[in-house]
């Protein structure tokens, strides 16, 4: 996966003028917000009681409401894609443009997760929404596991470097 942290400027005032232009207020709150986003190291994800924390260390003074609703609004515009890791709260993550999409192995043991791409599952979703006559919006596929198989597949045995999601 590409690494998103060394993202344009140019990119980030792109995408607000996209918003402007598609009629959204881009609220300095609204902006705080994106930047956060925006500085993650590739693949960190942030729920939002995370973001809220990050945005009072900075302080933002945006309420915890105002944080939800402001997640709320990106996820509707396609700025944001929500993840459900099967956890009280969800996490969120940034598209980027031209991102090749992924996916996430969740291990129910730890909590950690990693993320995986898949032409495959990628192709198949297309197909079934062209067979259904949908607009594909987002595809998720999340595997749970524990981390003994995980640690026995090759393609996660730095699973140290899985991040770990607490509650």
């Amino acid at each position: 996966m590409k690494n998103h942290q060394a993202i344009d400027i140019d990119a980030r005032e792109k995408l607000f003028q996209d918003l402007r232009g598609r009629g959204f207020r881009m609220t300095p709150q609204r902006e705080s917000i994106l930047n956060i986003f925006y500085e993650l190291p590739d693949g960190e994800h942030l729920s939002a009681e995370e973001l809220h924390q990050i945005l009072q260390q900075k302080n933002a003074g945006i309420s915890l409401a105002t944080t939800y609703r402001t997640l709320k609004l990106f996820v509707s515009v396609g700025v944001l894609r929500e993840l459900d890791f099967s956890e009280d709260h969800k996490h969120y993550e940034l598209i980027h443009e031209n991102e090749v999409p992924h996916h996430h192995i969740i291990c129910v043991d730890c909590g950690k997760t990693a993320e995986f791409e898949s032409p495959e599952v990628q192709k198949l979703a297309e197909k079934i929404a062209l067979e259904k006559k949908l607009q594909l919006i987002d595809v998720q596929l999340k595997i749970f596991a524990n981390c003994l198989h995980m640690d026995h597949d090759t393609s996660f045995q730095d699973h140290d470097s899985m991040k770990t999601f607490t509650p």
